[in-house]
């Protein structure tokens, strides 16, 4: 039997809850949460018009490192995606994945800022040999040689070599102050979240493994990314014009960019050793690549053409 009275207060309960609703979507908005989900529903159906697909993905894949030893626990964590595909242009068998960090800007970072290196560096890859059958063992190597093309990198010289970075609100107004809100955050936790994969054994990954017959392949190219909303611009300036420590304005010139590349000054905690000359030799960077949200299925379709110095991928460069 309908009762008026349990009828208002139904109202009034939809009507608290909708009020409740809207004040939990903005708190969850804010943890960046639906922006990873956005990604990886991306990630999963950025080819299906084609009928094939190009990645099959997984998110918050979760790691130690520094592994636990006895009483003393590592330091655990996830990455928010683990993504991988085959490649083409470089020799086959090859298994690119993409490891994820997914980071929504708010207004006070909406704008990242990257000022460039000079060119006597060069961009820095990992990569490996699969030399057992059941994946209990790779052999790793750094390599300065890989390119690609679809994304604009066809020659060495052509990446951004972007070292130093800030971050501004959306009026272009404040520099961000803090800490856990920097761009090197971001890109720190893809740098680690790769350490971590690169060494693990097995190399199984549930959802990804099940799917994909890692045993095809002999090798593996790990690629850090960031994945972000805030819009990115790099700086073009001739360094020889600063004075007194300020650029002028009229002497730089920033051009906004669908993705880049940075080179992440390695912790010591996360870094590869490599023997030349007997001496081992620390890696100091890794290519990192960071990519807007507007563009990120364009990068997703073109991120799987690579070259290495020709077709072969090889390298000088053993990891201890």
């Amino acid at each position: 039997m309908w009762h008026p009275q349990l009828q208002t207060k139904g109202r009034k309960l939809e009507k608290i809850n909708n009020m409740e609703k809207e004040k939990a979507v903005k708190l969850l908005n804010e943890t960046g949460y639906p922006f990873q989900k956005w990604c990886l529903d991306t990630i999963r159906n950025c080819d299906q018009d084609h009928g094939s697909w190009i990645f099959k993905a997984v998110s918050e894949f979760p790691y130690t490192h520094p592994s636990s030893n006895g009483p003393i626990l590592g330091a655990h964590g996830s990455i928010d995606i683990v993504a991988v595909r085959g490649v083409k242009g470089i020799e086959e068998k090859t298994l690119l994945f993409l490891i994820i960090e997914c980071k929504k800007a708010n207004s006070n970072i909406k704008n990242w800022i990257f000022l460039n290196e000079s060119l006597d560096k060069k961009p820095l890859f990992i990569f490996s040999d699969i030399i057992d059958n059941n994946l209990m063992y790779e052999r790793k190597y750094l390599t300065r040689q890989l390119t690609f093309p679809d994304l604009g990198y066809r020659l060495i010289g052509d990446f951004n070599y972007c070292n130093q970075s800030i971050e501004t609100n959306d009026k272009l107004t404040t520099i961000n102050r803090n800490q856990d809100d920097k761009i090197y955050k971001a890109i720190r936790q893809a740098a680690h979240g790769s350490y971590a994969l690169e060494n693990k054994i097995p190399k199984y990954i549930e959802g990804i493994s099940n799917k994909v017959n890692f045993l095809q392949f002999k090798h593996f190219i790990y690629l850090p990314v960031v994945v972000t909303t805030a819009n990115l611009y790099l700086t073009k300036l001739d360094y020889k014009k600063i004075q007194n420590g300020d650029v002028n304005f009229k002497d730089i010139d920033m051009e906004e960019k669908k993705w880049l590349s940075y080179e992440f000054p390695l912790p010591d905690f996360i870094n590869y050793g490599v023997i030349r000359d007997s001496i081992t030799i620390s890696s100091e960077n890794r290519t990192t690549f960071i990519v807007n949200d507007k563009s990120f299925v364009e990068f997703l379709k073109n991120v799987g053409t690579i070259y290495s110095n020709g077709v072969k991928l090889e390298s000088e460069d053993v990891i201890k």
